[in-house]
């Protein structure tokens, strides 16, 4: 049953309804405790009573409540309305990068950026043991102050320590096991296509996917039924993509580097490609500072400095030349005389 404004949950007073999806509604909501505006979504009476529905809403809770990092959305709360679950995050202000795209692609510094971001909170989790498996445009929010959000961990597949180092899985098994296709067609990397186990590394193909998106406007294997595009995702090369060359060199090589079929030829890990992105801004920013510093100068500046360059130039070559002709001279000056009257006279006969 729908929440009304002025009910309260707990300590929550729902304020306004936010939005719906499938597995409930989510609202705008005042934790009167902190004195702070919340998100807060409820799970449908139908999902409650899912037994693989709440595995995954328990799923997700659990991952985001194991992270702590300025791009992951963040959770403060968990509980119950009656029998039906509920979590708290943060409420977040802006829009999500799918509608974004939807306007058309997205400034090159700025798509860089919007990955680096999603990087740093993929390599936050991935630390932790939690693949996310479902990065795609729809799941990561730019906030209105110019903030990534990585959203819903639904499906992340995640590993305590143990597990890492031989061990087993956290949880019982579900249709989000290894044996099944989980994730979205078109960003699914190809071992997850193939039933393979994900690893950070299939997050990195995923992000690959959106970063092509962000770039040109276009997913890189999206086809005209789900089918055909995970047929993509195996054989098609991205190179061969038209739009593949509207993307700017460097970026392309980054791009590319994230959707190598073979994960032992993509980045290895998030932090990777972060460090390869991080320097692209650096050497871009301190091209663009240059640029700017000289046309901040008076155009009557830059003409005298064209003419004084030009100037010292021919003066240097002009010097350089009389250093040449003098160090001749005392060659040939220093050169036996038979040398030097040979190097004169053609030889007789």
């Amino acid at each position: 049953m729908p929440l009304v404004t002025g009910e309260r949950i707990g300590p929550f007073r729902i304020v306004a309804p936010i939005g719906k999806g499938g597995m409930g509604e989510v609202y705008r909501a005042r934790d009167t405790r902190l004195d702070r505006d919340v998100a807060l979504k409820m799970l449908s009476d139908a999902v409650a009573n899912d037994e693989e529905s709440l595995r995954r809403f328990e799923r997700e809770t659990r991952a985001v409540a194991s992270l702590n990092h300025p791009n992951i959305l963040a959770i403060h709360d968990t509980g119950k309305h009656g029998e039906v679950p509920f979590a708290v995050t943060e409420l977040l202000q802006g829009e999500t990068l799918a509608e974004r795209i939807r306007g058309g692609p997205v400034a090159p510094l700025r798509a860089a950026e919007i990955t680096c971001q999603v990087a740093e909170g993929l390599s936050a989790a991935h630390a932790m043991g939690v693949i996310h498996r479902d990065v795609k445009p729809e799941n990561i929010f730019l906030t209105n102050d110019g903030r990534a959000k990585i959203l819903d961990f639904g499906i992340a597949r995640i590993e305590d320590p143990a597990r890492r180092t031989g061990g087993i899985p956290l949880g019982r098994k579900s249709t989000t096991s290894s044996m099944f296709l989980v994730g979205t067609a078109g960003y699914i990397a190809p071992e997850q296509v193939r039933g393979k186990r994900a690893d950070p590394r299939s997050d990195v193909f995923a992000l690959g996917s959106v970063f092509f998106e962000m770039l040109t406007g276009v997913r890189p294997f999206q086809r005209d039924s789900p089918v055909e595009t995970l047929g993509a995702v195996l054989r098609d090369d991205p190179k061969k993509i038209p739009e593949a060359e509207k993307i700017a060199e460097p970026l392309r090589g980054y791009v590319l580097r994230c959707l190598e079929k073979d994960p032992a030829d993509r980045y290895q890990s998030a932090r990777d490609l972060l460090l390869d992105l991080r320097a692209y801004q650096a050497g871009a920013v301190k091209e663009a500072a240059s640029r700017v510093q000289f046309r901040s100068v008076p155009p009557w500046r830059q003409r005298r400095t064209r003419v004084v360059l030009r100037s010292a130039a021919g003066a240097l070559l002009l010097v350089l030349g009389f250093y040449a002709g003098s160090c001749w001279e005392r060659e040939r000056h220093s050169l036996p005389a038979e040398s030097a009257a040979g190097s004169r006279t053609a030889p007789a006969g």
